[in-house]
């Protein structure tokens, strides 16, 4: 007998009678599907290699953290599974609408109130993934320890096995701490998308935002909107309607730059070069022996 075909896989793992399947744009990762099942339609994430499905597992468990806090609505999870030559995620379909200035507000003030939500300690209770690389989430009480050493210093070392960076580039892990440390003066735990870009979220035919695609802990809450700024920002309502919830406080461009600083060593892990002349610009900037 031949493999199955993925939608008898699907069928057979969640239990769902799948009547049809086509592929759909959702991610630069996966392969995104939209399933016509007996009970609607659905979305479905498939993810090969050998960290497949303990990616999907990581995003769902992030969905559903994000989901508790009742600030800003995500898709519901409707599974996990491994299937024969790859995982599947399954998540309420949810019809794209119209992004508007009511739609920007909306996801402003949730994201202040869902920064509003803490922990006990940075991080989170298992490590999950910044688009397909590791990220870890070892729980620190202390901010500046955290962001160094969880954050920062996996992302260099990295850089520096593949190639991308010298030894001489890459901080000391004592002077990053000393850097973060003199950039922020007081942070406690908020609950984080961690990946908080433009195509992670969406607008519903109704006007609401989700979002998607998270990569959750629990860390200063400025690491949203500096991810958020990275690529072009969000339109300015969004920024209004955050910052009349939680004002901007002094020092966060700074603070920007130095959460930016992350984000741009990810992307010089995972696409090469072309972001190396900002990573070096900004660890410049930042740490001084």
């Amino acid at each position: 007998m031949g493999t199955p075909s993925l939608s008898d896989q699907i069928s057979a793992a969640f239990g769902l009678r799948v009547s049809n399947i086509r592929r759909v744009s959702g991610g630069d990762i996966a392969d995104s599907y939209l399933l016509d099942t007996g009970g609607g339609p659905v979305f479905a994430k498939c993810l090969g290699g050998p960290e497949g499905l303990d990616m999907l597992q990581a995003e769902a468990e992030g969905l559903r953290e994000i989901g508790q806090a009742k600030c800003l609505p995500v898709p519901e999870v409707l599974g996990v599974a491994a299937l024969q030559s790859t995982a599947c995620l399954l998540l309420e379909y949810i019809p794209s609408g119209g992004r508007s200035e009511a739609a920007s507000e909306a996801l402003g003030r949730g994201l202040a109130q869902m920064h509003q939500v803490g922990a006990a300690a940075f991080g989170w209770h298992r490590d999950n993934y910044i688009g397909k690389l590791p990220q870890e989430n070892t729980q620190e009480t202390d901010w500046p320890t955290f962001y160094a050493r969880r954050r920062l210093m996996p992302q260099y070392e990295m850089a520096l096995g593949r190639g991308l960076l010298t030894r001489a580039e890459v901080p000391a892990p004592e002077v990053m701490v000393r850097a973060v440390s003199a950039a922020v003066s007081e942070a406690t735990p908020a609950l984080l998308h961690g990946d908080l870009w433009n195509g992670n979220y969406l607008i519903s035919e109704k006007g609401t935002p989700y979002l998607i695609d998270p990569a959750t802990y629990y860390g200063h809450r400025e690491v949203d909107l500096a991810m958020s700024l990275l690529f072009g920002g969000f339109p300015r309502r969004f920024y209004d309607a955050y910052f009349e919830v939680l004002p901007k406080e002094p020092g966060f461009e700074r603070r920007v730059q130095l959460y930016q600083l992350y984000y741009l060593l990810v992307h010089l892990n995972l696409f090469g070069r072309s972001y190396y002349g900002s990573v070096k610009t900004l660890g410049g900037v930042f740490f001084k022996p």
